[in-house]
């Protein structure tokens, strides 16, 4: 697809030099993706109907801003849900939550004794969070959580991931603490309505800004396809 600006043309040059590029192109390609996707002509008239011009937009601007979201939306769902179980299944480690207790201390026979008696049962390991915890987490008596598995420390996060609902680890070292771990809870993202339509809008901002990133370089872009199904 033609660069809608030549290198040389002084009105990109004084948009690119006051930094409003960008939103030049992320418009324009907005434009072009809109002209590529047919409605109703009754859905088409109930939207403009419904539609109020806003200022600074004009009258005749009415149509294509009140069916701009409609238009965007088919292209979306049109363009990237084939691509939405892959980018699913590659992003849901990320997604994932979980709810784990920690409890840490300087000590390291603290830290065995305080293991011992929480898997004898003879000490329940809120409790013992509570009284013995080095860190923030005494205020939920060891709980932290819901939390993405990605987001706590490293030798956290990898024991975690192996671990079933219910496991205590520990205690092992984790800088100059010697920590006890135990996950509570696992939440299972599941692929359901809304969740499509996220990874759908992902899907589609990844592309958006790839294209306007392109433009902005000054660089061609692949010509846009409306692939409805």
């Amino acid at each position: 697809m033609t660069h809608p600006f030549q290198p040389a043309d002084p009105s990109w040059e004084l948009l690119r030099r006051s930094g409003r590029g960008r939103l030049l192109f992320e418009t324009w390609l907005e434009e072009q993706i809109c002209e590529l996707v047919p409605l109703e002509p009754e859905l088409e008239a109930s939207l403009a109907e419904a539609f109020q011009v806003q200022p600074p937009q004009l009258q005749e601007d009415g149509l294509a801003a009140a069916t701009r979201q409609e238009r965007l939306q088919r292209f979306k769902r049109a363009n990237f849900l084939l691509q939405v179980e892959e980018h699913y299944s590659r992003t849901k480690a990320q997604r994932d939550r979980m709810i784990y207790s920690l409890l840490r201390c300087s000590s390291p026979g603290r830290a065995a004794e305080l293991a011992l008696a929480i898997r004898e049962g003879e000490l329940d390991f809120a409790t013992a969070a509570i009284r013995w915890t080095e860190g923030p987490e005494s205020a939920s008596g060891g709980r932290v959580g819901p939390i993405s598995l990605e987001a706590g420390h490293p030798a956290l996060n990898e024991r975690l991931a192996q671990a079933n609902e219910g496991d205590l680890m520990g205690p092992f070292a984790v800088g100059d603490k010697h920590v006890l771990l135990r996950l509570d809870t696992r939440i299972s993202t599941v692929l359901d309505d809304s969740l499509q339509d996220q990874l759908i809008e992902e899907l589609y901002q990844g592309w958006f800004s790839q294209q306007v990133g392109r433009l902005v370089r000054g660089e061609k872009i692949e010509p846009i396809e409306y692939l409805p199904a």
